[in-house]
This record gives structure tokens, C-alpha cells and sequence, in this order.
């Protein structure tokens, strides 16, 4: 079904839960709404595997806006490919359109592979510079060292509640 602008139900349904999300990520997540003690750096491992499985959701509901765009455009939806920073190139290239995201989405799998399965412990220097371009922070030299905690501050899951914010707007052509 299409809505007057010529988006689909699906596509705008998949868009605002993205959305949702990012905002989430970027507001309460990140400042810790309900303890306000929670607004230093999040260093604590059950906080991580929290954190972790709040970006392991963004990473599903880019999932679902990934297949609803691929359906508005009369393409095939690739349910079985696991992995986004793949399947937004992929979709890309079936648009004809650029981007430059797939570094950085890969980069979030590993941090979020780090904070969940991990317990944000660093196990190795490739996962802590991963971990260090995922959550949008430059020069990889000062990545902490392996087998440090990731310490993950507001203002990281607020950059990362705005890149998968300027994904959606971008997958969904919205200013």
C-alpha cells in the first residue's frame, strides 16, 4: 500500500522505528534515563552487554528498512544476509547510488561484538581500533589497549544514534 507521498506502509513504518531507535540510542540510552549516575563513561560489563544488545536492535531495525526500501524499488529483500554494512552495499549498487557508510557499519559490528559477547573487554588491537571508528571517534592511534575495557561515553551513543539516524533519512530520501 502506498501513502500519498509514493512511500510504501512498510518503508515509513520501518523508517520511524529506526528512527525510534536512533533516537533512543542518542538520548535516554546515552544519559542513562533512569540513573542519573549513569551520564560518566559507561564502563561497567553489565552496562556493556546492555549497551551491546541496544546497538545489536539498531542494527535489526536498519534490517527491516534495508528490506522495505529494497520492496518499494521492486527488489528483491535479502532476509538471509546477516550482515548490514553488506546488505546497504549491495542495495546501493542495485540503486546506482553511492555511499560510504559500509566502513563504519562494520565497525559497529565489532563493537558491538566487543560489548556483548566480550563484555567490552578489548581482545585484540584490530577490535579496539574496530571499536574506536564504530563509535565515530578519529585517530585510531589512541585506541585503547587490548585487554582494557571499552569505555563508551554519552557523547559516543549520540553520534551513533545519529549515524543510523542520517542512514534512515538517507535509505528513505527525507531532508
Amino acid at each position: 500500500m502506498l501513502d500519498p507521498l509514493g512511500r510504501t506502509v512498510e518503508l515509513d513504518r520501518a523508517y520511524r522505528t529506526l528512527c525510534r531507535g536512533a533516537r533512543f540510542v542518542a538520548g535516554p540510552m546515552g544519559q542513562g534515563a533512569t540513573r542519573p549516575e549513569s551520564a560518566v563513561p559507561i564502563s561497567h560489563r553489565h552496562r556493556s552487554k546492555w549497551i551491546g544488545n541496544g546497538l545489536r536492535e539498531l542494527d535489526r531495525f536498519l534490517h527491516h528498512l534495508l528490506d522495505a526500501v529494497a520492496h518499494a524499488h521492486g527488489l528483491g529483500a535479502a532476509p538471509g544476509q546477516r550482515n548490514s554494512a553488506n546488505k546497504l552495499r549491495a542495495l546501493h549498487a542495485a540503486l546506482g547510488r553511492g555511499g560510504d557508510d559500509y566502513a563504519r557499519l562494520l565497525a559497529l559490528g565489532s563493537t558491538r561484538a566487543c560489548l556483548f559477547h566480550c563484555d567490552g573487554i578489548l581482545r585484540s588491537r584490530a577490535m579496539a581500533a574496530a571499536c574506536w571508528i564504530g563509535l565515530g571517534r578519529s585517530g585510531t592511534a589512541l585506541a585503547p589497549e587490548t585487554g582494557t575495557m571499552l569505555v563508551i561515553l554519552p557523547a559516543d551513543l549520540q553520534c551513533v544514534g545519529h549515524f543510523y539516524r542520517g542512514l534512515a533519512d538517507d535509505l528513505a530520501q527525507r531532508p
